[in-house]
């Protein structure tokens, strides 16, 4: 069992994620006050986002512009705007290390799984939007990191499948 499952199995309250995703808009002092938000409530984890815009965005919506915080992109560029790199990792790793607070990621596709997996993190965690991404469920379980699916929209067939 590991470290991880063997603590919130423990725990005597929830365990409980903030959610901060991409919110942080791809900038590090908006990640740094959100987890010092997350940290303030005392909230056990930090959880991101990482995705490969390439892979992640339909070719479709590629080149759809879009009105953003930054002027009007392409929905692509926006989405390689928001997407944090091993730079900013590194200082969400240390970050949060300081604050004696765990951080994970939400991973989006293989790419993003292979860049996580060189980070101690204590689980992974599946969107319900790759619920049915079976190469990516496959490739997480073999990584012998702890995983959180999330099932939203799922039902109990989808369910079973993942698991």
């Amino acid at each position: 069992m590991s470290d991880f499952i063997k603590k919130i199995t423990e725990m005597d309250e929830p365990y409980l994620i903030a959610e901060i995703g991409i919110n942080h808009n791809g900038d590090m002092n908006i990640a740094k006050k959100l987890i010092d938000a997350t940290n303030a409530c005392g909230w056990h984890c930090a959880k991101f986002q990482k995705r490969n815009p390439d892979l992640c965005v339909p070719d479709h919506q590629k080149e759809i512009e879009r009105d953003t915080p930054w002027g009007r992109m392409t929905y692509l560029d926006y989405k390689y705007r928001v997407e944090f790199d091993k730079k900013e990792y590194d200082i969400i790793k240390e970050y949060c290390f300081n604050k004696s607070l765990a951080w994970t990621v939400s991973v989006w596709d293989l790419d993003s799984l292979n860049f996580i997996i060189n980070y101690d993190i204590p689980f992974i965690k599946i969107p319900s939007a790759h619920i049915t991404n079976e190469e990516l469920l496959k490739e997480c379980s073999i990584s012998n990191i702890p995983l959180i699916i999330s099932t939203g929209m799922s039902n109990w067939d989808i369910v079973d499948t993942a698991v």
